[in-house]
């Protein structure tokens, strides 16, 4: 746990170089770095001031902006400097070796830390901050704009407050034993209450783990057969040559991995080794570990050559594996792709089966628009839910919902008055533990330690 009676500092911004670095400086001495930085003028609360900072020694090591947020009204809650100096290494280097002087260096997550503890935020608040700062895409920063706003507080603060006001009921029967009978219908209310509460709780659990995997992102594989394209789509969705294109089947053994951005979405995009019987033992595992990926998926681009598309007598269009065997299977979580068809001149689909192939050649540029429009549409599929209503981000809120449930689950009005508060009360701590309204010591080192020093 952090000693809050030390004054702290850190670099905020990314060490190198660049036209401005932020350093901060929280505590009750923060003014000292002043002093220190023999900084003569008047620094009014909340206004950029331009100073020249010298060194002990007084020599001049910048000049830059100093701006200072009194207590409380500071990110930390505490006195707080920050100082906007030229983003140069030699520079930051001199300055944070002049504050090592005075100040201790923050740990990583130290100054959100502080403001959770001086009450500024809640402890979903903060995973919020943190996650604005991961953010790679805008799907990603919206959902961590709405949870730094309080969303998930409010919900989870009310389902724990109507606890608490349950509980205190069933503790003034236990003070008073003699009303026990005489208010047997407001302890069915108060169970009726209880299971109104645990329906609400299992639908926020039930949501798909949207918001848990939007933060991680989709796992979107690229899978079929070998020589059927599959690198060569997979460097074009990546924007960059990633894996080895040849036209020798097998040379793609291992799964090789892109972070992109579709509409706003962030995608894990994975290039697999080609399906076939191989008794090659390195191969084989490249491909077993292919199969594994493209089940755990949760999207998959499956390719055929265009070229297997065959009209039989019949009329009925079929495609076939490399086996001689007809495809015939369809699932609503993989799109179907003719690749290398550089013969078609449009994109529009191609039935088969009653499946609809999308044909695509990366040469020509046909059809990449739509499957890029097409991978977008299954993506906002997997992440639609109402826009009003807060998900969960993280594992540790589900966690702790979990386990709340469990207590209320137990409760039976049936049982000593003494047990039934106590479920009442265990399950508003595990409530209260994802907001950090509890002593909750135990988990603030796991939340906190993710972050990067400055933050």
């Amino acid at each position: 746990m952090t000693n809050t009676d030390k004054t702290i500092f850190a670099l905020s911004t990314v060490f190198g170089k660049s036209g401005v670095a932020v350093i901060r400086i929280s505590g009750n001495r923060a003014l000292k770095a002043l002093n220190h930085f023999n900084i003569k003028r008047d620094i009014k609360p909340r206004l950029a001031t331009l100073v020249d900072l010298h060194d002990n020694l007084g020599q001049l090591i910048d000049n830059g902006i100093v701006i200072y947020f009194p207590a409380p009204n500071s990110f930390t809650g505490e006195d707080v400097i920050e100082l906007q100096v030229h983003g140069s290494k030699a520079v930051i280097k001199i300055i944070l070796e002049e504050l090592s002087r005075i100040f201790v260096m923050a740990k990583p997550g130290e100054f959100s830390l502080r403001a959770f503890l001086n009450g500024k935020f809640d402890l979903t608040q903060i995973e919020g901050i943190a996650d604005l700062i991961d953010a790679e895409t805008k799907m990603q920063a919206k959902q961590a704009i709405r949870q730094m706003s309080g969303e998930l507080e409010r919900l989870y603060s009310n389902w724990r407050q109507q606890l608490i006001t349950m509980q205190s009921k069933i503790e003034a029967y236990i003070d008073f034993p003699e009303d026990i009978a005489t208010e047997s219908n407001e302890l069915e209310k108060v169970n009726s209450k209880v299971r109104a509460l645990v329906q609400s709780i299992q639908e926020h659990l039930n949501d798909n783990r949207r918001g848990e995997r939007l933060r991680e992102g989709l796992h979107v594989v690229i899978t079929g057969e070998p020589n059927v394209g599959k690198s060569t789509l997979f460097n074009f969705l990546a924007k960059r040559d990633i894996a080895i294109v040849s036209k020798y089947a097998g040379t793609t053994r291992d799964i090789l991995e892109a972070h992109i951005d579709i509409g706003g979405y962030p995608i894990i995009l994975s290039d697999t080794a080609g399906i076939r019987k191989s008794s090659d033992p390195v191969e084989s595992e490249g491909i077993s570990r292919a199969r594994k990926r493209s089940c755990e998926a949760d999207l998959r681009i499956e390719l055929f050559p265009y070229s297997t598309v065959v009209i039989p007598a019949s009329d009925q269009t079929n495609i076939s594996y490399s086996d001689g065997s007809v495809y015939n299977t369809a699932d609503s979580d993989t799109i179907y792709v003719l690749s290398k068809a550089d013969d078609v001149i449009n994109d529009h689909s191609v039935k088969i089966n009653g499946i609809d192939f999308l044909p695509i050649s990366i040469v020509k540029g046909t059809g990449t628009d739509k499957l890029i429009s097409l991978i977008k549409e299954k993506v906002e599929e997997k992440f639609s839910y109402d826009r009003d209503i807060p998900v969960i981000t993280r594992q540790r809120h589900r966690n702790c919902m979990q386990k709340a449930i469990e207590h209320l689950q137990r409760f039976n009005i049936n049982n000593p008055i003494e047990l039934i508060s106590e479920d009442l009360r265990l399950a508003a701590f595990e409530l209260g533990a994802i907001t950090g309204v509890i002593n909750v010591e135990e988990i603030l080192d796991g939340i906190f330690n993710d972050f990067c020093v400055g933050k």
